[in-house]
């Protein structure tokens, strides 16, 4: 099953006439869910903090989908912009100010610069080209780390990030960022979810499905690529600062191209194109991972594996799991009545 299929079986299992009502209502019940997990893990602060770095993964993990879900363009270098961010927001927090409310409209507004001035080049590119473009790119990033030492720290990485305010409180209870992450990924969901549905979300949709045609029924497929390419790098630089801020520091790990595979995992373990499937496939993925672990240092030989042997069984991800077992179950339902 294709990620297209996925998509589009989600939409047939719910029917055309199916009011969005009932959606709302199941978004809003598993969000509240999401947002009383403090209220019942207070005797386990790791599990908490271990959720609130799934939650960043959940925000990159989207970012790519915008990305890749919307205009088919794979990026194997997406943990470019995630670096960028969490470097900006640590050197801004640490020299200007640890004000949240300063700090993000400064990283997205150059997040949103350096994007469109790369995109404008690199959008033009198309399938293998534009993937190894984009890990060039990180690499570039990730030189550049050691080239600035001076403000970067190199090998080292950024230490010292002072915590983070808001509106002049300081940010230091567990529990108190665990909501404002899950607040922000909630918005970045919704914002996905509505873009969607949009004219501009099904023109994304087109250009995946078939660029020719998408141009030759009037869409300009150049500039809505780099529309995309530009929001995804935003989302991701925001997840990079929500990182850092969260974290206290930051390494040149997080520009790697090994980070920028797992950010693929994610969204390929959840389902590209499905928006929600790449957060669950980077919550799951991020507490298998810590799990795992924690038994064998060889985890990666089984996570490697595993990935094999999913993407070959269920190439429509979770949700293409999901959406199949809907459609049995909407089968049987229909052929009993």
């Amino acid at each position: 099953m294709t990620a297209a299929t996925a998509t589009h079986l989600g939409s047939r299992v719910l029917g055309r006439g199916t009011s969005v009502w009932p959606l709302f209502l199941v978004f809003m019940i598993v969000a509240l869910i999401g947002a009383s997990l403090p209220l019942w893990t207070a005797g386990s602060p790791f599990l908490l903090m271990l959720a609130s770095h799934a939650i960043v993964a959940a925000i990159l993990a989207l970012s790519l989908d915008l990305l890749t879900g919307n205009t088919g363009l794979l990026s194997f270098g997406h943990a470019a912009w995630y670096g960028f961010g969490a470097y900006a927001a640590g050197l801004i927090s640490k020299f200007v100010s640890g004000e949240l409310f300063i700090i993000l409209p400064i990283v997205l507004t150059w997040a949103i610069i350096a994007a469109l001035l790369i995109g404008v080049i690199l959008v033009r590119q198309i399938g293998k080209t534009f993937a190894i473009l984009t890990l060039a790119l990180s690499q570039i990033f990730y030189a550049l780390v050691f080239v600035l030492s001076g403000w970067t720290g190199g090998e080292d990485g950024l230490q010292g990030v002072p915590l983070m305010t808001v509106f002049g409180r300081q940010v230091t209870s567990p529990q108190a960022w665990y909501w404002l992450l899950y607040s922000v990924l909630v918005l970045v969901l919704a914002g996905a979810l509505y873009l969607r549905i949009t004219p501009l979300g099904r023109a994304w949709l087109a250009i995946r499905e078939n660029t020719e045609r998408a141009r030759f029924i009037g869409i300009n497929a150049q500039r809505l690529k780099l529309l995309s390419f530009v929001i995804s790098a935003a989302v991701a630089a925001l997840a990079g600062s929500l990182f850092v801020l969260f974290n206290g520091a930051v390494s040149p790990d997080v520009l790697n191209w090994f980070e920028s595979g797992k950010i693929l995992m994610y969204v390929v373990f959840g389902g590209v194109g499905t928006i929600v499937g790449p957060v669950v496939g980077a919550t799951v993925f991020t507490f298998a991972e810590h799990y795992v672990s924690s038994f064998t240092d060889s985890w990666l030989i089984y996570f490697g594996g595993l990935f094999v042997i999913f993407v070959i069984v269920a190439p429509g991800g979770l949700f293409g799991i999901a959406g199949s077992a809907m459609a049995r179950l909407s089968a049987m339902r229909e052929a009993r009545s």
